[in-house]
């Protein structure tokens, strides 16, 4: 199999982690279809967009080598994230060890990561047979009703996914190695990571039922539960790999940070497994899954888009990092508070560009 098509189901894999196979359930209940929408447009394109950005391999090294800080903290980030979401799907599955599960398989496919390309391609195959096996169950089907306040998630998801794919360590390893990059980022997310996304939106409706109504059919959901165990285990393996090939971490501190960060986020879990915030009256443990978000959305966005200014960088986080948590913490109503936290940002940058010219 050429590199142009390994590295087509290495980018489709290892771009499919909880956050495309889980926000899209928050985003179809909170807003509906257009926000699903807008989500799968500006995932899909905003991925494959990178392919294309840079015109040659020198271009891409150069960036890579001068971002290598950020690249490192984007997949330390991401790699939390995959292991908090787990240890929540445990909790909310009564499966406390499931997350133990996915780290085994991450340890495998790390330690033959001569061959990880390969373990995309089965691991892609294995979920389009998950795909077919949970078609042929009675899933409840997924509400798509708009909802009034779906506008001010467009502008949020579109900088978010424009941006971050940049500092993703695995985009710059199949650019590298792919012997058409341009290719492989077409075909990995315009064909391989779209029929994945296809996945999700059909088990919206499923998995929002353990999530969010404590109920659980079984027969329905434990194809699901497989196909993200899968694809969340090749992520980590994925960053995990890369950060240790580039000496961005050494992989016995990689080991024991990962470890502590999973039985501390198993513990927390379990013991405040369905508690709710009084002040907003919102789940702890979705909110903690939101937080993350801000960081896709505005931390590293913000990081390219403001360059080398990091004292306007710094107060940039910190006066819109108000206006975003309540609009991605809260959301519903108070969503409104996204388009001023992009105001703000967008004021910014304008002012800039204003005073270089």
């Amino acid at each position: 199999m050429s590199t142009t098509l390994q590295y087509s189901f290495y980018l489709a894999c290892s771009w499919l982690w909880c956050l495309g196979g889980f926000f899209p359930l928050i985003l179809g209940r909170d807003y509906g279809w257009p926000a699903l929408a807008a989500f799968t447009v500006f995932n899909v394109g905003g991925a494959i967009s990178m392919g294309y950005y840079f015109k040659q391999r020198a271009q891409q090294q150069t960036f890579e080598n001068k971002h290598k800080p950020a690249i490192a903290v984007f997949s330390y980030v991401t790699i939390a994230y995959q292991l908090f979401f787990v240890a929540w799907l445990g909790v909310a599955v009564d499966q406390p060890m499931l997350l133990a599960a996915v780290l085994a398989i991450a340890f495998v496919i790390y330690h033959s990561k001569g061959v990880i390309t390969y373990w995309a391609l089965a691991f892609y195959l294995l979920s389009i047979g998950l795909f077919i096996g949970f078609l042929g169950s009675d899933w409840p089907p997924v509400d798509l009703s708009a909802r009034g306040y779906w506008p001010h998630t467009l502008l949020p998801l579109a900088i978010g996914f424009i941006f971050s794919p940049y500092l993703d360590i695995t985009f710059h390893r199949a650019y590298r190695d792919s012997s058409n990059p341009k290719l492989s980022f077409t075909i990995g997310f315009g064909v391989l990571f779209l029929t994945l996304l296809g996945f999700v939106f059909c088990y919206a409706g499923s998995l929002g039922d353990v999530f969010f109504n404590q109920a659980i059919p079984a027969a329905i959901i434990y194809p699901v539960i497989g196909f993200l165990v899968l694809q969340i285990a090749f992520t980590i393996a994925a960053h995990c790999s890369e950060l240790s090939t580039q000496q961005y971490l050494k992989p016995s501190l990689l080991v024991s940070t990962i470890g502590a960060f999973s039985v501390i986020a198993v513990g927390l879990l379990t013991l405040v497994k369905d508690t709710i915030i009084p002040w907003g009256d919102l789940p702890l443990e979705e909110t903690l899954y939101k937080s993350f978000l801000f960081f896709y959305s505005l931390v590293f966005p913000l990081y390219l888009l403001l360059g080398k200014s990091k004292l306007t960088y710094i107060w940039v986080i910190v006066i819109c990092t108000p206006a975003y948590s309540v609009g991605f913490l809260i959301g519903g109503e108070y969503s409104f508070s996204l388009t001023i936290g992009v105001a703000l940002m967008a004021a910014v940058l304008v002012f800039r560009s204003q005073i270089k010219v």
